[in-house]
């Protein structure tokens, strides 16, 4: 749960009813989307094809976790990130953005997760340089990791001698782009999100390494089962229909 509190935070304070997309009337799916998360486009994107899949209208409730919460919502999110999820639950049908281990593992006790719908993870970046297997990556020169992240367990006795810290990722990319490390290993939504604001044609590839894959997935609970079924039902008509790598492309669509 520490990776999902560093990645998908929540201040259901902050909530804010957002504008509903296609057909007027009629039953609709209530979406939660933080503009916060560096997903948020994508989840906005999907919520809103999804319903419009199902006929169904979607009603987005927008929230920004990167504020700091009232009564110290922000703070036990980082804490207590399932606590968070679960009022996030409380407003809406489906929580978008959440990523889960790709093999589900990570779901909050109580609330339930719908099919994937976009895979992403922790990629290795370099400045030029091809990007390769992880012990070639050691080898060669040192690797920047962001501090408390899935990274950080790769290391071991014969390559922690390549491991640099930084407590942000900020301070990770900054390092990577002045040489002070030769690649670095960020979480990609927050790598693309930086690089569409300030590019700096870097090249990146998600590693063969455990828990280095994640699926972004809706959590929901038990209540709002008929509105996950209609989400998912939606889900597999864009995957059957070729929309969904667009949707959520640079990253990939989920698979399962």
């Amino acid at each position: 749960m520490a990776v999902l509190a560093a990645m998908v935070l929540a201040s259901p304070a902050h909530a804010v009813a957002g504008d509903a997309q296609s057909p007027a009337g009629g039953a609709a799916i209530r979406f939660c989307v933080d503009e916060a998360n560096p997903l948020s486009a994508t989840d906005l994107a999907v919520a809103q094809a999804v319903a419009a899949q199902s006929g169904l209208r979607a009603e987005i409730v927008k929230l920004n976790t990167g504020d700091d919460g009232v009564g110290g919502d922000s703070d036990d999110a980082k804490i207590d990130p399932a606590k968070a999820f679960a009022k996030m639950a409380k407003q809406c049908d489906l929580v978008m953005g959440v990523p889960v281990e790709a093999s589900g593992f990570g779901v909050p006790k109580g609330l339930q997760a719908t099919k994937p719908y976009a895979r992403t993870g922790f990629v290795m970046a370099t400045t030029g340089a091809p990007v390769q297997g992880f012990a070639a990556m050691a080898a060669k020169a040192d690797i920047g990791v962001d501090f408390l992240t899935v990274p950080n367990g790769y290391f071991n006795t014969q390559t922690a001698h390549a491991e640099h810290v930084y407590y942000t990722n900020d301070d990770l990319l900054s390092a990577l782009l002045k040489g002070e490390v030769g690649s670095a290993m960020v979480w990609q939504p927050w790598l693309v999100r930086e690089e569409t604001a300030h590019p700096h044609a870097l090249r990146t590839a998600i590693m063969s390494m455990p828990d280095a894959a994640w699926n972004v997935v809706a959590l929901y609970t038990p209540q709002a089962a008929a509105q996950a079924r209609a989400f998912n039902q939606g889900l597999e008509r864009l995957k059957q229909a070729g929309q969904l790598k667009t949707l959520v492309a640079p990253y990939q669509a989920a698979d399962e």
